[in-house]
C-alpha cells in the first residue's frame, strides 16, 4: 500500500496487455473450465459470449467516469458492461451513492480557469437513507434507477450498444459481502472480461477497503487460478481521487421537472 509503484504493478494490467491476455486466455480451454468450475457456472452470459469491459457501480449513470469507460471500451472493441447493484443500500456517506442523489453539474469555466459546479439535490436523503436503491425515488416521484437510465439516451447514447447487468443476485449468491464475493469477482475477470476500476490507497474508508478486501482477494485468486485478474485503472492514476469523475453535463437539467422550460 505504501509503495504506490509496487501496488500499481501488483494490481493493474495495462489495457493493451490486458486485451492481449484476454484473447489468449479465452483460447485456453483448461483455464476457462477451471474458472467456470470455481464459480460453479455462475457467470453472466454476456461475459461468456462477448469480449467485455466491466464497470461496477450501484446504479449506472453517464457521468464523466462512465463516459470515459464507454469511450475506452468501444474504441478497443470491447462490449461496455455495467454491473449494477440495486439491492445495495442508499447512503449519503458513500460519495458515489451521494452523487446519484445530489447531481454535480459542470457549468462554464470562470475567469480563473476553474469549473463552476452546481449541486442539485434530487432525492430526499432523510427519507431514503438506508433504503434499498431500487426503492429510492426522486423528489418528483420517479424511480432513481429509471432517471439515471434515461440520462444515457439524453446524452446521445444508444442503450442497445451498452449492457446493464443487475448483479444483486450474483453478489448474494457469491457470498453477499465484499470480503466473500470479491474472490469470485476477481476469479471471473481472469478470463471472462476486463474489470475497470481504480482502487484507492488513501488512509480513509477507501484505503481500508483496498487493504482489507481487495488485496487479500487478489492474492487468493492468483493462488487459486494461477493467473492475475485483468484489472485496468479507468481514471489516470494521478487524477483518480478527483471527484470530477462524478460530474454531469449541463444538459442533465433538461430531465429535471423544475428546470424544464
Amino acid at each position: 500500500m505504501e509503495d504506490r509503484k509496487l501496488f500499481n504493478k501488483t494490481v493493474y494490467t495495462p489495457l493493451s496487455e490486458a486485451i492481449k491476455l484476454l484473447d489468449e486466455r479465452r483460447k485456453d480451454p483448461e483455464l476457462m473450465a477451471k474458472v467456470e468450475k470455481l464459480l460453479k457456472g455462475d457467470i453472466p452470459e454476456i461475459l461468456k459470449n462477448k469480449k467485455c469491459g466491466v464497470l461496477g457501480r450501484q446504479i449506472a449513470t453517464p457521468n464523466h467516469e462512465s463516459e470515459r469507460f464507454i469511450s475506452i471500451t468501444q474504441d478497443n472493441n470491447l462490449c461496455p458492461v455495467f454491473f449494477e447493484y440495486y439491492e445495495d443500500k442508499f447512503s449519503s456517506r458513500n460519495e458515489y451513492k451521494h452523487s446519484l442523489g445530489q447531481l454535480r453539474i459542470m457549468e462554464k469555466v470562470n475567469k480563473k480557469g476553474y469549473q463552476n459546479v452546481e449541486k442539485l439535490t434530487i432525492v430526499d436523503f432523510n427519507k431514503y437513507g438506508s433504503k434499498k436503491l431500487r426503492e429510492v425515488k426522486t423528489r418528483w416521484n420517479e424511480s432513481l434507477i429509471d432517471f439515471h437510465r434515461k440520462l444515457f439516451t439524453a446524452y446521445g447514447y444508444n442503450v442497445n450498444d451498452l449492457y446493464f447487468y443487475e448483479a444483486s443476485k450474483w453478489y448474494k449468491d457469491n457470498g453477499g459481502k465484499p470480503i466473500d464475493y470479491y474472490i469470485n469477482l476477481f476469479s471471473m475477470f481472469t478470463c471472462f472480461g476486463i474489470y475497470f476500476e481504480n482502487f484507492l490507497t488513501l488512509t480513509d474508508s477507501e484505503g481500508d477497503f483496498t487493504k482489507n478486501i481487495v488485496l487479500p482477494a487478489l492474492e487468493k485468486v492468483i493462488n487459486l487460478v494461477g493467473v492475475k485478474p485483468l484489472i485496468v485503472p479507468l481514471a489516470p492514476l494521478d487524477l483518480e481521487a478527483d471527484n470530477l469523475w462524478y460530474h454531469h453535463l449541463l444538459k442533465v437539467k433538461e430531465l429535471i421537472p423544475h428546470y424544464k422550460s
